[in-house]
């Protein structure tokens, strides 16, 4: 492909009848014998790419990023020609943008995969991909913490009637637990009653973090296996895993409850975006105890601790979705516990403030 296309610039775009864009009128560059203005060359270029991909912007965008590259690397000595041509990519660039922008400027619901039920994992997006989204990651531990999810699904109808853009959102990660918790007459009060998926696995102990151990939660003498054989061995996690490559995220929160605590992932206290952000959040809940060094302070055994008292089980934290997202990709990610497993946290339409 890119050898067909600087092909194309140089022999076969002469050859066609083109129209004019006045922002490269006044410029003019030489193609093979001839000479042309590079308005004409701009709208030659988007033709040809137009016709290869089907008019499929985002395929568009990366072949004019990669022909960029692939210019500026030949063009060693400045040859203002060149430089021309890379003006006219730059054009395209630009104008794909905003192609994409208005493409964008709606709101977007896809399927990122399925578990191994067949359940789909759906997420709400609007904004241009190439911008980076606002990421808001819910529901991982299903029906026990049902709040998350109709938080989540309030703030895409919130987020949508302000009409903010630059937002991504995963109403549930787990949406077999989900729905157990709908069919269950138990509510809110039993550790498998929806926070695992369907193998009984807590999908938030089920990353590939630096310190992933074969851990399980014991609640009322049953024991919850948190990543069976090996980490990542659950569908969910690997479309999560696969969503992270795919999109590009600015910031992400990932929602839980119930504990009014806000946490940072493992090992980010040096990182002074990850703690400016919870600040950030901070703000929106300022009833929310911010507990900045999760690991080295006694956070943790005191989340434990209200684990053995108030839900009558031990927790192990380890292959966490939050620090595997700050291990791998250094995304400043906070983790928010809701101060009830079944109710919407209306605070949080505030994001929208951050989010702008």
């Amino acid at each position: 492909m890119k050898k067909l296309l600087i092909f194309l610039i140089i022999f076969f775009i002469p050859s066609i009848t083109f129209g004019n864009q006045n922002d490269l009128e006044n410029i003019d560059i030489i193609v093979g014998t001839k000479q042309i203005k590079a308005s004409s060359l701009q709208k030659g270029l988007d033709q040809i790419i137009n016709k290869t991909n089907n008019n499929d912007l985002e395929k568009n965008l990366k072949i004019y990023y990669k022909t960029k590259i692939i210019l500026q690397k030949y063009n060693k000595n400045n040859d203002e020609n060149i430089e021309n041509i890379i003006k006219v990519i730059d054009f395209s660039i630009n104008k794909t943008n905003k192609e994409l922008d208005i493409f964008y400027n709606k709101v977007h619901k896809i399927i990122l995969g399925y578990t191994k039920g067949g359940a789909p994992i759906f997420a709400y997006f609007k904004g241009n991909p190439n911008n980076g989204f606002f990421g808001v990651f819910s529901n991982i531990h299903g029906g026990y913490e049902y709040g998350t999810y109709e938080t989540a699904n309030y703030l895409i109808k919130e987020f949508e009637k302000e009409n903010i853009t630059g937002w991504f959102i995963i109403p549930t990660i787990n949406p077999e637990g989900l729905e157990y918790y709908k069919n269950s007459d138990v509510k809110y009060n039993a550790y498998l009653y929806g926070r695992t998926n369907a193998n009984n696995v807590d999908l938030n102990r089920n990353f590939c973090t630096k310190n992933f151990e074969l851990t399980s939660f014991i609640k009322n003498g049953i024991n919850v296996l948190t990543g069976i054989k090996s980490c990542e061995s659950e569908a969910e996690t690997r479309i999560i895993v696969e969503t992270l490559k795919k999109y590009k995220f600015n910031k992400i929160i990932s929602l839980h409850s119930k504990g009014n605590i806000l946490f940072i992932p493992d090992n980010s206290i040096d990182d002074k975006k990850v703690i400016d952000f919870g600040y950030e959040i901070s703000k929106i809940l300022p009833s929310y105890r911010y507990d900045i060094d999760f690991e080295n302070d006694t956070t943790k055994k005191q989340k434990i601790k209200e684990y053995e008292i108030n839900e009558g089980g031990t927790a192990e934290y380890t292959g966490t979705m939050e620090t595997y997202i700050y291990e791998k990709y250094k995304i400043p990610t906070i983790l928010i516990e809701l101060e009830d497993h079944g109710k919407i946290e209306y605070k949080l339409r505030n994001l929208i403030n951050i989010i702008k």
